[in-house]
């Protein structure tokens, strides 16, 4: 794992603007704080900063500030004494981070174009109706647009890759805005909901999931010098099974005959795959549970989708109170008290869903999305970060929350 000391290392002769630098270097949090998140972080696939959320370290809304003037050091728009001191204004005034730096004079809107759903508009690889709908997600889920936009398969990794590059050529000064345009517009071939070529095998397999895309590129290497087919390639390689493959080219047939769309061929492909009907033999589909997504419980996983904030919390525990015979529904022992049955209900993943299902009402149908993406994940069929992603499409009735869910 790196130390504090590697993260405040300056690399190239740049300034290293990671959260856990600014996070230290602003005094929020202490160095064994940043470890412990970093170390949860490598283990989930989570954002940093979505961990620090998720053990109340940091709030939701002084994240978000911290990232802001993360982009804005980024591109040179900020120092960081301006940085630090917008922060401060933010968590003291529980402010916007817009508007702690109009009260320092400093133009909140400097950097147009820079930032990664401008690039990806205004080179014309997506509309901007359609980033504000993923930014919505992103803003709500706490995952990066980048890595939205991958699992969605909206973006093709290498097309992203390339985006991301010129973003980082353009805020060195390497490159001007409009040439760094001009480069995405020429290299552009990025993935549409319905793209024209997603019916080829290898596509369909990548989008799913079942298997990488390096993995695919190289099979597809293979195929073209030993006069084969990239799916007996695949499965002599062992990255798909004979049953995987075939249902993958009849899915294949059925969206050349207009039967179905790629859409649905590929997540009936992915719930195939991830349902364990056909064994997922390929390196990206081995979707094993790790010890922090095995034990992680209701409350906790609530906590990293931004559902269970303290306030909710606070509303909960106050409605609990109200309800005589809750201990009952709960199955615990009414001698023992609403304090110490909330204790519990915390750590008791079962209880908590009761205590849920009681206090909000309202929330009914969000509640029991989230406790099914929770079983999900403990049981390994789906990443947490995936879980956490589709969770949020639900909860802000996004279009493009999956019919699977």
């Amino acid at each position: 794992m790196e130390s504090l000391e590697t993260l405040k290392s300056v690399s190239g002769g740049l300034v290293d603007y990671r959260l856990g630098t600014l996070l230290s270097q602003f005094g929020l949090m202490e160095d064994h704080e940043i470890q412990r998140a970093l170390k949860v972080a490598n283990e989930t696939g989570l954002p940093v900063g979505k961990v620090l959320v998720m053990f109340e370290r940091i709030s939701s809304q002084t994240l978000k500030a911290i990232l802001d003037a993360q982009w804005m050091l980024k591109d040179e728009l900020l120092t960081v004494q301006q940085a630090q001191h917008a922060v401060d204004l933010v968590r003291r005034n529980n402010w916007h981070f817009a508007d702690a730096l109009v009260t320092m004079g400093v133009d909140a809107y400097a950097s147009r174009g820079i930032r990664l759903g401008e690039l990806l508009v205004g080179s014309g690889q997506m509309i901007e109706d359609e980033i504000d709908e993923f930014l919505k997600v992103s803003n709500y889920s706490g995952l990066p647009l980048g890595r939205i936009l991958l699992l969605l398969d909206r973006v093709h990794e290498t097309n992203l890759n390339t985006t991301l590059k010129v973003q980082h050529d353009i805020r060195l000064g390497a490159i001007e805005l409009d040439l760094g345009l001009n480069l995405l517009k020429e290299s552009a071939t990025t993935i549409t909901s319905a793209p024209q070529d997603s019916s080829r095998l290898g596509d369909m397999l990548c989008q799913s999931g079942v298997v990488k895309e390096s993995e695919v590129e190289i099979a597809a290497s293979i195929a073209e010098a030993n006069n084969k087919m990239i799916g007996e390639v695949l499965t002599e390689h062992g990255w798909i099974d004979e049953a995987l493959l075939e249902k993958a080219l009849s899915l294949q047939k059925k969206t050349r005959a207009g039967e179905i769309t790629i859409r649905k061929a590929i997540e009936s492909l992915k719930d195939q795959a991830q349902t364990g009907s056909f064994p997922p033999l390929g390196v990206a589909s081995q979707l094993i549970s790790n010890e922090f997504e095995r034990n992680i419980s209701l409350y906790e996983y609530l906590r990293l989708t931004g559902y269970m904030t303290p306030a909710k919390l606070a509303n909960i525990v106050s409605t609990a109170a109200k309800q005589k015979d809750l201990l009952v529904a709960l199955e615990l022992d009414p001698k023992i008290g609403m304090k110490e049955a909330l204790k519990i209900a915390v750590t008791d993943s079962a209880k908590f869903f009761k205590l849920l299902v009681k206090t909000t009402p309202e929330d009914t149908d969000i509640v029991g999305s989230a406790h099914n993406l929770h079983q999900k994940v403990k049981q390994g069929s789906i990443k947490l970060d995936r879980s956490i992603l589709e969770f949020a499409l639900i909860k802000t009735n996004s279009s493009l929350a999956f019919e699977a869910v």
